[in-house]
């Protein structure tokens, strides 16, 4: 069996830097840590990290937490894949928890969490929670707030939502559009969307209508809900959040006989594959940057040895136009 003597000998490198590559990949250059991995695999040559987790007292996983609601959304899925295709060639694996509400309700993260299994952890934090300011103070483990931002003591990457309603609401309105619906996943924090539906129509001096702008749990099906408001509202666009949302959008649509564009106009925010295939506009989350983003915050707090400030990052989402979007009759 090959040692790290061997692959150090092979690819001209100490014994050291075999040992650097793979506590610490991103402190090592690019190129040499390319060839040692090359050189270990000609080998065969696998690390003992078992003992070395020990010796470092790291246990080489990260933790995500996603809330039981989003395990459809292929967004998650998506972000995921990206994320641990940084990973492979480090020695971090990416470990899945699902919660309902609090990060809290899920007790196998918790046992995770209070025996030290776990080097860092993501989650979705959907309001402040008291507990979690606490429980966050006296923790260990890296941290990453994703998509929100409630907690300023930890690190987060979020989505701006208000742009990308934003840039949807303010094409529509300049196509000539004004009575435009918005159908939004509830939340019990700010919603940010509903500030980019105002910002659009203040920066074009238009007054907003509130009485078009609702918020739906996505626990059960709205298609009938969003069917009546369609009939009452009688809106020439719609702006749906989330693909349930717009699934049932969709559903509410048909059962109507409403065909889009010609009917009333449509975008979707997330730009899943089926709204490519049908031609839908829609507000794209650039997914790659997302992924490769969180994968870098986690490995750079990961190496870093020494304290260091609060990371705040934002990513905007773009709009993908297509043709499900016309003049208003």
């Amino acid at each position: 069996m090959a040692t790290s003597k061997d692959v150090a000998r092979r690819a001209g490198v100490s014994v050291a830097t075999i040992s650097r590559v793979y506590l610490y990949p991103d402190q090592v250059r690019p190129e040499t840590r390319d060839l040692v991995l090359q050189t270990a695999r000609e080998l065969d040559y696998y690390p003992n990290l078992a003992a070395r987790n020990l010796k470092s007292n790291k246990s080489n996983s990260i933790g995500m937490v996603i809330d039981i609601n989003n395990f459809t959304n292929p967004f998650f899925f998506q972000v995921i894949e990206r994320i641990n295709s940084r990973l492979e060639n480090t020695d971090y694996q990416l470990l899945t928890f699902s919660n309902s509400g609090s990060i809290f309700s899920n007790e196998k993260f918790n046992r995770y969490i209070n025996s030290g299994q776990l080097d860092a952890f993501m989650f979705t934090p959907g309001a402040f929670d008291k507990k979690g300011q606490r429980f966050f103070q006296n923790m260990k483990p890296y941290c990453l707030q994703l998509y929100n931002d409630f907690y300023d003591n930890l690190d987060s990457l979020i989505i701006n939502d208000l742009y990308g309603t934003y840039i949807a609401v303010k094409y529509l309105l300049q196509q000539g559009h004004r009575r435009i619906l918005v159908l939004n996943v509830q939340s019990s924090g700010r919603d940010y969307r509903y500030d980019g539906y105002l910002q659009a129509h203040q920066e074009l001096g238009l007054i907003p209508e509130p009485d078009f702008i609702y918020q739906f749990p996505i626990e059960h099906n709205s298609s009938k809900i969003i069917e009546k408001l369609i009939s009452r509202l009688r809106p020439t666009a719609i702006l749906s959040h989330a693909e349930t949302l717009s699934i049932w959008t969709l559903a509410a649509l048909k059962a109507l006989n409403l065909n889009f564009p010609e009917d009333v106009s449509l975008i979707v925010y997330d730009d899943h594959p089926w709204a490519e295939v049908m031609g839908i506009t829609a507000v794209s989350q650039p997914i790659p940057l997302v992924g490769s983003t969180i994968a870098e915050m986690l490995l750079d707090a990961l190496s870093s040895e020494k304290p260091r400030p609060v990371v705040k990052k934002v990513i905007k989402p773009e709009l993908t136009l297509r043709e499900s979007v016309r003049l208003p009759a």
